[in-house]
């Protein structure tokens, strides 16, 4: 029994010293597994995390690359909004230069017809218009120029105008009454008048003393017209009377038509001087050979007295103001220097003087 016993115990202990290695070399097998999965699933969570990377960094470029474009956009329409402004500027610019042009056009219009007809009805229309054109501009120098143009509105109604159309016709009408009008002599050499003879019937009553009386009374009337007749009474402060012979009253006329029609000449031209002078001319002849106490005669000088009067200078209605105002908002629109002509000077020069004068006087 005994030796059973001890044969059993050494397989018992062969079988366990059999099992222990079996079992650590399990254990080692599952930790190298553990081991290799834990690797392995490093390796795969390394993997991953570097395509989400990649991802990340991708979809940062491609936002970057938007941000980009957009910045691009936004600056390339940051440009396009700054020529948009540009280009309106530059509109706005031709447009205020192109409405200036237009009333500056209408201004030389209208001061061209009243230079030509003296009709200030188109120049006064034409300053109108241009205070309605500038009354919506804010700008200073439109604000001046309507300013001005008002001016120069104002006192072209406040000064008489010259209708030349209407005294061209008075001349002509002038004209045309010469050949009518009685000389000087006409009046001074009237028709004697012949007084019917009184047949002094004597009545049977009347004495011889009577009839003495008469006659004497008839020849003492007779004689008392005779020197009234002979004797003429004249103002000595006052110059003689003109006579010329018949056969010169053609050349007068003549020479009167050809002053007047000077003085109609000078009007159209607005040549002040020799149009005053041949007024002057014309009525000191009309005074001096013909009657002044026809009723035509007076008319004619009326009229030549009161074309006297007109002032047809062309500088009676001056627009510098409005024409000044123009250059300065042209040259405050355009941003060019404001030229200053020679003539604009003069013109300054000149009303300064007359001012200085006056206020000397």
């Amino acid at each position: 029994m005994t030796d059973v016993q001890e044969n059993d115990r050494p397989k018992s202990e062969t079988t366990k010293t059999h099992k222990r290695p079996a079992r650590s070399r399990r254990w080692v097998v599952v930790v190298l597994a553990l081991l290799v999965l834990g690797v392995a699933g490093q390796q795969i969570w390394t993997l991953r995390l570097w395509e989400g990377l990649n991802r990340e960094e991708a979809a940062v470029l491609t936002v970057d690359s938007r941000l980009a474009a957009l910045e691009s956009a936004l600056t390339n329409q940051h440009q396009m909004r700054q020529e948009i402004e540009v280009l309106r500027q530059a509109l706005q610019q031709e447009r205020n230069l192109l409405q200036l042009d237009r009333i500056e056009e209408r201004l030389d219009t209208g001061w061209q017809l009243w230079v030509a007809t003296g009709d200030s009805k188109v120049l006064v229309n034409a300053l109108k218009e241009g205070q309605s054109v500038l009354a919506n501009d804010p700008t200073s120098a439109a604000q001046a120029l309507r300013l001005a143009m008002a001016r120069d509105q104002s006192e072209i109604k406040s000064q008489h105008m010259t209708d030349l159309r209407e005294s061209v016709e008075q001349l002509d009408g002038v004209i045309a009454s010469i050949i009518q009008l009685p000389l000087v002599q006409d009046r001074r050499l009237p028709q004697a008048e012949s007084a019917p003879l009184e047949t002094s019937v004597l009545s049977p009553a009347d004495t011889l003393m009577d009839k003495a009386r008469r006659v004497v009374a008839g020849l003492a009337d007779e004689l008392w017209q005779s020197i009234r007749g002979m004797v003429r009474v004249q103002r000595l402060d006052q110059a003689e009377t003109a006579l010329i012979a018949p056969e010169q009253r053609v050349f007068l006329q003549q020479g009167l038509r050809l002053l007047l029609l000077d003085a109609r000449h000078a009007l159209l031209q607005r040549n002040t001087a020799i149009y005053q002078q041949t007024l002057s001319q014309a009525r000191v002849w009309i005074e001096k050979y013909y009657d002044a106490s026809n009723n035509l005669v007076k008319t004619d000088l009326s009229i030549l007295q009161r074309l006297s009067g007109l002032n047809i200078e062309p500088a009676a209605v001056s627009l510098e103001a409005t024409r000044a105002a123009l250059a300065t908002a042209r040259a405050a629109i355009s941003g060019e220097p404001l030229q200053v002509s020679d003539s604009q000077v003069l013109d300054v020069t000149s009303q300064s003087e007359t001012k200085a004068k006056g206020v000397s006087e």
